[in-house]
């Protein structure tokens, strides 16, 4: 295990960890606002730069591949040299990436501009990270609502904003530049504003580990978002020097002193079901965002199907289901109280089964998209809040810092493979060329259907671990 040693950096005042509670709120504000914000934005930036539904599926994807590597790697990076160091640096990536995004003129720069953004998911763990070192384990705890209350927030109020101000085609981007400004007011905050971690860890970086999982999982999602447009001949070799890498790299961890990823605890009985519904969920949850965006886009008149729908219609749509999750993860230990919490996680998984599976038979009119992401939104509200509560029950209490980053790091990969599927079957079933079929857009709703209703058993099949 990683030992510690107090190596303070630059001792701050007592005081200063405590102010720096409310501009962290603020900074998470931004980063929901970012977050919310964005994807309203897609469908129309893809409409200027000419891009099919699957692409929209591949930028997503690409955001949620570097947010899997980056959260690991950063937080490590952190416990070494300093949590606020790494806030900065993270915090300069996405001021980059979003940069990038405003000014790209085709698919490949759009690529590189959302996979820099993926360092955005860096920012509350590292903010955790500082405000325990400086607080303690129970202020700094208690501090963690505000910062997550902050971020749902601005995430509902980024996609109305955005929505509303979006609606003619010419704003695009200048709004994608708006939001390019956000980590650029962020960074003073972070820069001179908030306190350094003085603890520090003693050790080394797995860069061997991150390499192998960063170009193993390239590779591999390139391949299979490449399978609708390659031949064979490209796409095999592709997917297979990805596996390889994929399985060097759990050779790699399994030999480190200190890997990048513990990959022993998905193996281990008490804890990988928990890490296997949370995989299903991201799969669910972000697979069907980006399709669900460009199907309520699409021009009926032109594609046969889809709502037409201008930004600020869009924002609207994910009000419920935005609202819905809060819900779901506000009521879920009120409800564990009163029942069984296995109990409580399958009916969030058969929620969100039922919303996707509503979704995939009706999609003609909003209300069937306000009504099935509803119920798919407080589900996942239920999952997302009581999956990290199983995995800390079932963890050592020496692991629990291991334990939470693999969680979060599956989730995320979770999103960047369910992007790429998603992308591969909007190019595979076409209605004409570069124009998915209304079948593919079916599919990907039946197919995160399918992953939640598995999750049903796994979840009611779960006990308290032994001896504990």
């Amino acid at each position: 295990m990683t030992a510690t040693a107090a190596r303070p950096s630059r001792p701050a005042p007592s005081s200063a960890a405590p102010s720096a509670v409310p501009l962290l709120a603020l900074v998470e504000f931004a980063s929901g606002v970012l977050q919310g914000g964005f994807p309203i934005l897609l469908p129309r930036l893809g409409e200027h730069l000419d891009l099919r539904a699957s692409d929209l599926s591949l930028a997503l994807g690409a955001e949620f591949l570097v947010s899997g590597v980056a959260v690991p790697l950063t937080s490590r990076l952190g416990d070494l040299y300093g949590h606020r160091r790494l806030l900065r640096a993270t915090v300069l990536l996405t001021l980059l990436g979003f940069t990038v995004t405003a000014l790209a003129p085709d698919l490949p720069v759009l690529l590189a501009g959302r996979a820099l953004s993926g360092f955005l998911a860096c920012w509350l763990p590292l903010e955790f990270a500082v405000l325990r070192d400086r607080l303690g384990e129970e202020r700094g705890g208690r501090a963690v609502g505000p910062l997550v209350g902050a971020l749902t927030v601005g995430s509902t109020l980024g996609a109305l904003a955005v929505g509303g101000l979006g609606a003619d085609p010419a704003a695009t981007r200048p709004l994608l530049w708006a939001l390019a400004a956000l980590p650029l007011l962020a960074l003073p905050v972070v820069w001179r504003l908030v306190p350094e971690s003085e603890t520090r860890a003693a050790g080394r970086i797995d860069w061997a580990g991150a390499g192998l999982l960063s170009l193993g999982l390239t590779l591999l999602l390139a391949g299979l978002g490449a399978s609708g447009v390659l031949p064979g001949a490209v796409v095999l070799p592709l997917l297979a020097a990805g596996a390889l890498l994929l399985a060097l790299f759990v050779r790699q961890e399994l030999r480190a002193a200190e890997p990048m990823v513990d990959v022993r605890l998905l193996a281990r009985r008490a804890t990988a079901p928990v890490f296997g519904l949370s995989f299903l969920l991201g799969c669910a949850l972000y697979g069907a965002q980006g399709p669900t965006l460009a199907f309520q886009a699409a021009e009926p008149a032109e594609t046969g199907y889809g709502l037409g729908a201008v930004p600020l219609v869009l924002g609207l749509l994910v009000l419920p289901q935005t609202v819905a999750a809060t819900l779901g993860a506000v009521t879920a230990h009120r409800l564990v109280r009163r029942h069984d919490a296995p109990a409580v996680l399958g009916s969030g998984f058969a929620l969100c089964a039922a919303g996707y599976g509503t979704i995939a038979l009706g999609h003609a009119a909003a209300w069937q998209f306000v009504l099935g992401g509803a119920l798919a939104g407080y589900g996942a509200g239920l999952g997302l809040s009581l999956l990290p509560a199983l995995l800390m029950r079932r963890l050592p209490a020496d692991q629990t810092g291991i334990g939470t980053g693999v969680y979060n790091t599956l989730k995320s990969l979770a999103g960047a493979a369910a992007g790429v599927v998603a992308a591969a079957v909007l190019d595979h079933l076409v209605l004409r060329a570069e124009v998915p079929a209304e079948g593919a857009y079916t599919l990907v709703w039946t197919g995160c259907a399918v992953l939640c209703a598995l999750g049903v058993p796994v979840a009611l099949a779960l006990r308290a671990p032994r001896g504990r």
